[in-house]
């Protein structure tokens, strides 16, 4: 099974519509984990206007990334909602189809993930691939991609990859790589062939020390 982060930007991008057709009916299994988009930039200006602290904003943002989920299974009603990734783990999972997590119940209260802006969509969608024993972890981005293989670090100093990246998706045991928004066809190749996108590089000696910690 893999995991595809589609993130909100897709949404103002106008390429989210074509991202959902295409994975609707895949038949490598997958689960999208939706980014927040313009439902998360509320939150950030809800906290910039009132005194709320990062917990609570942290609780909203994940809401916000359920709001994309809905819009999600809108746009393809097709598409398999799942609360809990208890319906993710390899001895209950099917061999096909393309399921939309909701996280809340999952992570609002889960105690490994920081309440902070440094942790998105994009650590989040790691989160899931290390528990769910993904294959392989896609991430959907708007922005211009560096045209081959990067290290982490090049694409967080860019704003590519959030800022806890480094740390989660060394851990997700898993290859990572970010595919452009209008490039919803290379998916496919990408999860049979491995074939197409750009690999995130991480740190080969502080990957395999985590694997042990």
């Amino acid at each position: 099974m893999w995991v595809v982060k589609l993130g909100g930007s897709l949404d103002g991008a106008g390429t989210i519509k074509n991202w959902a057709d295409a994975l609707a009916d895949s038949d490598v299994p997958l689960v999208i984990c939706p980014g927040g988009g313009a439902f998360a930039d509320q939150v950030r200006a809800a906290q910039s206007r009132w005194p709320i602290d990062d917990a609570t904003a942290h609780r909203m943002a994940i809401l916000a990334m359920e709001q994309t989920a809905h819009l999600l299974c809108g746009l393809r009603p097709s598409l398999r909602k799942v609360a809990s990734l208890k319906t993710l783990l390899p001895l209950n999972r099917p061999d096909e189809g393309c399921f939309v997590w909701f996280p809340a119940s999952d992570l609002i209260n889960d105690p490994e993930i920081p309440s902070t802006w440094d942790v998105t969509s994009d650590s989040l969608a790691a989160v899931l691939a290390r528990r769910i024993g993904a294959d392989g972890l896609a991430l959907v981005k708007s922005a211009p991609l560096p045209e081959v293989s990067t290290h982490v670090s090049s694409l967080q100093r860019v704003g590519l990859l959030d800022a806890a990246f480094d740390e989660f998706g060394s851990r997700c045991g898993c290859p990572v790589w970010l595919l452009p928004g209008e490039g919803a066809g290379e998916i496919h190749g990408l999860m049979r062939q491995g074939e197409g996108g750009r690999r995130v590089l991480f740190d080969s000696k502080k990957r395999a020390l985590r694997r042990f910690l």
